[in-house]
């Protein structure tokens, strides 16, 4: 029996969570069943040097050159053309799109005979940032929806003319327990509350910040990890932290995997503020690593924090979420209950699930 080949795009392999979930996902298929290969649209993702050797790894440039320019207003397709050779290359007949940021990668179905899926990791605010004729695609020419959670998957599938299922995202704990096999958690000096993401005005960075002024920095250190976005907004918070107001905060950015549950797994509490989140990996890793959780109700995050890991408080104004951090701190958990409370998010089960529609 030939094996299914699957190409998979994605934009880099950065450690974001559906960049990660991707990861876990090329990596979960049988290698008896499937081919797979993986196109990155851009180069020097921090996971790209663990990719298995079994993947084939193509990459896509889509930033013209001046001499691309000149083949394009001469008529010449660039980006297909680049597709095609690695579509003639690999001979994929299922296309797997990674997030709606790549959905225009459509537009280049009809010319392959593939079906395709497309992994939707966002909801509705990021659908903002997606041009109209690319969510027209979505609809149109995708023939696999994967929703990354029910709350996804309850709004898209009414709507959506095709198949669409749920491919709940979740976390590799193998690597997180290894991260953390020689790690032993100590009492720290101040309290630790940290914060985890891409610094960006969705996951709530300005009210992370408030917050933090409701406590005495010589008793409290409020820790974000997360890459900085290439926007206005990440620029205005970078200029807030100059003012010295937020003496107790620190971000931290590019540490290495083992670093990052290390510094997960030392805190005292982990808030979420986002203002919209579709499912909430941070959370999950933080659960999973026995440090209660504070979130707002921004709806992925109702999906697994209950009162068996930490708050999910209905309210975003910071000095309501200080009033609940104070209970939080009070509470005491048990890590095994912890745990028990995000068993049924398991990424090898829901990868059994998709190689039956990948399968078909």
């Amino acid at each position: 029996m030939s094996k299914k080949k699957i190409l998979f795009f994605t934009s880099n392999l950065h450690r974001t969570g559906a960049e990660i979930v991707l990861f876990d996902i090329i990596h979960q298929l049988d290698v008896s069943k499937f081919d797979i290969g993986l196109v990155l649209l851009e180069r020097n993702g921090a996971l790209i040097d663990q990719i298995a050797p079994h993947i084939q790894v193509f990459y896509l440039d889509t930033q013209f050159s001046i001499w691309d320019k000149i083949k394009f207003h001469a008529g010449q397709d660039v980006i297909l053309h680049r597709i095609q050779t690695i579509q003639n290359e690999f001979d994929a007949s299922v296309w797997y799109i990674n997030t709606i940021q790549n959905a225009f990668l459509l537009q280049f179905k009809d010319h392959f005979k593939v079906k395709s899926f497309l992994h939707v990791h966002e909801y509705l605010y990021n659908f903002e940032q997606l041009e109209i004729k690319d969510c027209k695609r979505l609809f149109e020419q995708v023939d696999y929806l994967v929703s990354c959670s029910d709350l996804v998957q309850d709004f898209f599938a009414p709507i959506f003319p095709k198949i669409s299922f749920v491919l709940h995202s979740g976390i590799n704990k193998k690597l997180i327990d290894t991260c953390l096999l020689d790690f032993s958690k100590t009492k720290n000096e101040k309290k630790k509350i940290i914060s985890s993401g891409t610094i960006c005005y969705r996951k709530g960075v300005d009210i992370f910040l408030s917050i933090s002024k409701n406590f005495p920095a010589n008793e409290y250190e409020f820790i974000w990890l997360g890459k900085w976005a290439n926007n206005g907004y990440a620029e205005v918070i970078r200029r807030q932290i100059l003012t010295g107001k937020y003496t107790n905060v620190q971000f931290l950015d590019n540490v290495s995997s083992q670093e990052y549950y290390k510094e997960l797994a030392s805190a005292d509490a982990f808030i979420t503020c986002s203002r919209e989140e579709s499912m909430g990996l941070v959370a999950m890793e933080a659960i999973y690593c026995g440090v209660p959780v504070l979130a707002t109700n921004s709806g992925g995050s109702s999906l697994m924090v209950n009162e068996n890991n930490g708050i999910l408080c209905q309210d975003f104004r910071p000095n309501i979420l200080s009033m609940e951090l104070h209970v939080l701190l009070e509470k005491q958990f048990s890590l095994n209950s912890m745990r028990e409370s995000i068993q049924s998010f398991d990424i090898q089960k829901e990868c059994q699930n998709l190689e039956s529609y990948l399968l078909n």
